[in-house]
């Protein structure tokens, strides 16, 4: 039995990467357990972590125990845990060149996700470096907060609006937050995407159902390789360092 440690098994994100955990382990004849910290986990013999569940320290721990460990959208300085992360820069990057360069936009503001978590700081990192780029004044960008929550991404939407301030672009730091951002102005009566283009990192049934213009990456994916990095541990094989997905700009009807 392998262990998922998570935060929340049935959030979006986290549900394909188990589905994609699930799909290798079953090839390989592997059961999951699945809990939201480390306890127990002397039952398991390997254990993948997704996100930022467990703070570095503990990761520390486990991994000088011995212990095989794998994690998703993580990393932890100065250890060689192996781990499966989205290209969160170069699909960042791809979405302010989109917009910039096919859509004509200037003044774009940025959902963030959460700025706990890897891919909240590494998104919100690429974004700007993206526009100072394209010679962007850093000052004058908004960034909204987001938390990776969609009520959240709605709800800051709401009191940017109430400012006043012109924007003809919204990027949010994952698909789910832009579809929020996205229904928030067309409740306010703005056009998308005549006169506002909207963009989200990932893609999903939520996104295509939304015709919503995003970098897509194969989170099922993720988590298939992240299994298959910790089950080759567990059967002897050392694995160290990254593995990152690419991402592909999805065109549809939000831009």
């Amino acid at each position: 039995m392998i262990g998922i440690i998570t935060n929340n098994e049935h959030e979006v994100f986290q549900r394909e990467v188990i589905a994609g955990v699930r799909r290798y382990a079953d090839a390989k004849q592997y059961q999951l357990g699945i809990q939201h910290d480390l306890s127990n986990v002397e039952s398991f013999m390997g254990v993948l972590v997704i996100a930022n569940v467990l703070p570095d320290d503990a990761l520390q721990t486990l991994y000088h125990s011995h212990k095989p460990v794998s994690l998703v959208s993580h990393q932890v300085a100065d250890t060689p845990i192996p781990c499966v992360m989205p290209d969160n820069i170069g699909g960042i990057s791809q979405l302010v060149d989109y917009l910039v360069m096919k859509c004509n936009r200037r003044r774009i503001i940025f959902i963030q996700g959460d700025m706990n978590q890897n891919d909240g700081k590494e998104r919100t990192y690429a974004f700007r470096r993206q526009l100072m780029r394209h010679n962007f004044k850093l000052d004058s960008v908004p960034l909204l907060r987001g938390d990776f929550i969609p009520s959240v991404a709605a709800n800051s939407m709401r009191e940017f609006l109430a400012t006043g301030q012109q924007f003809d672009a919204v990027a949010a730091a994952d698909y789910l937050m832009a579809i929020a951002a996205m229904d928030v102005l067309r409740e306010t009566n703005l056009h998308v995407p005549e006169e506002i283009c909207v963009v989200g990192f990932g893609d999903g049934a939520e996104a295509a159902a939304a015709n919503l213009t995003t970098v897509g990456v194969d989170v099922e994916e993720i988590g298939y390789r992240a299994a298959r990095q910790l089950i080759g541990q567990i059967e002897g094989l050392q694995i160290r360092g990254a593995t990152l997905l690419s991402t592909n700009i999805v065109e549809r009807d939000s831009c």
